[in-house]
């Protein structure tokens, strides 16, 4: 008996010999901040989105278009999100003929296509706006700011439009006109403040006696950072080629919030009470009558007949899905060095822990930044643009 457990344990000896005397392997951790921002896999995922809605007649397709445009506009693939922000925009209008993509189910009313938020459409108007700014366009970006203006006075109190249409009006060569964006800008701001800073600054820059003399040892860059979770919204760190911090950027200039205001809201609930009250009695009157017609058959050909005069409850529903509308924004202007190779950026969070960094280069084969050329003496412009959203983060 002895002797056959020993023959049972001596395997079993070994084996555990061998076990122990393997390392342990354990997995690399995580970094805990991230190192590049990439946008290319959200573009081709929102890219078989917009196919994959059309094909569904998904009345949430104006929105897909949206995130598809976007993600294009983060990439500095700036056809493509002009392309997308336009068909978006005129669909939204309900100019089908202009639309990306022509059928008979892209009607704007309250049983199709969604209907963009007036917020919505701002939004649509600004990255347009860059779009023609990023391809050297400063006249067709006046035009689309203008636009935006249109939709809400209250366009005419965000800061990010305003630092904008002073740029823009720069480029054009028009510094009064520059001037008078300016100062509403720093008569937004608290005087203690960056973006009061900002304001001040360029308005001082083209009050100057040599302001519409470029200086050729230096290249202008704006920074826009968009904050599209609460995760990611903190101060943002600006690094050149050599070491030290160059500027900081608050968490927060500036919010554009995609959102019903309460008088918005309150029509939108009662249009809503209002339809289904006339869906109930609809249906109960016509089950009556036609259930008299047609013993057994007046419900549901009542249902039918609500369904087309009034569109499927389904199809009514507010179905949001513009998952990159941004949250707010933090941007800066800046003169640099012509002979900058290198942009880092470094993200924090609201605590002030470190969220990652992406380094831009500015010259070479694999540049990652936007470019306008001079207008009317004006420096040239680099832009970095930066969209937080954690799909874009790369450890």
């Amino acid at each position: 008996m002895k002797k056959s457990r020993a023959v049972f344990l001596l395997p079993l000896l070994v084996v555990l010999s061998c076990v122990s005397s393997l390392q342990v392997v354990k997995p690399a951790p995580k970094p805990s901040y991230f190192s590049n921002l990439a946008y290319a896999p959200a573009r081709e995922r929102y890219r078989r989105v917009v196919e994959e809605k059309f094909k569904q007649k998904d009345l949430s397709y104006v929105l897909s278009l949206l995130s598809y445009g976007v993600t294009n506009f983060y990439d500095l693939q700036v056809d493509e999100a002009k392309k997308a922000f336009l068909a978006a925009y005129r669909i939204d209008e309900g100019d089908r003929p202009e639309a990306a993509k022509l059928y008979d189910w892209l009607v704007v009313d309250s049983r199709t296509v969604y209907k963009l938020k007036k917020r919505e459409r701002e939004l649509v108007h600004f990255y347009l706006a860059l779009c023609y700014l990023l391809q050297d366009n400063p006249e067709e970006a006046l035009v689309e700011f203008k636009k935006l203006r249109q939709f809400d006075q209250d366009a005419s109190k965000l800061p990010i439009v305003n630092f904008y249409l002073g740029l823009v009006y720069e480029k054009l060569g028009k510094p009064d006109d520059a001037l008078i964006e300016y100062r509403q800008l720093a008569q937004m701001a608290d005087s203690q403040s960056f973006l009061f800073q900002t304001a001040r600054g360029l308005i001082g820059k083209i009050e100057s006696v040599d302001a519409l003399e470029a200086d050729s040892s230096f290249v202008e860059l704006v920074i826009q950072i968009e904050h599209q979770s609460a995760n990611s919204i903190g101060r943002t760190e600006v690094y050149l080629d050599t070491p030290g911090v160059c500027l900081t950027l608050p968490a927060i200039m500036d919010s554009f919030p995609v959102r019903l205001s309460a008088l918005e809201a309150n029509r939108k609930a009662a249009q809503e009470a209002a339809a289904k009250a006339a869906r109930i009695g609809l249906r109960l009157l016509g089950g009556f009558l036609l259930d008299k017609a047609l013993p057994g058959k007046g419900e549901k050909l009542a249902d039918e007949v609500a369904d087309i005069t009034l569109g499927k409850e389904e199809e009514n529903r507010d179905i949001r899905a513009w998952g990159y509308a941004p949250l707010n924004f933090s941007f800066a202007r800046l003169k640099i060095p012509v002979a900058t190779t290198k942009v880092r950026l470094v993200f924090y969070d609201r605590a002030g822990a470190l969220l990652g960094f992406c380094d831009y280069p500015i010259t070479g084969g694999n540049r990652r930044v936007g470019f306008t050329s001079c207008h009317k003496g004006n420096t040239s412009t680099f832009f970095i643009i930066a969209g937080l959203a954690e799909e874009f983060f790369v450890y």
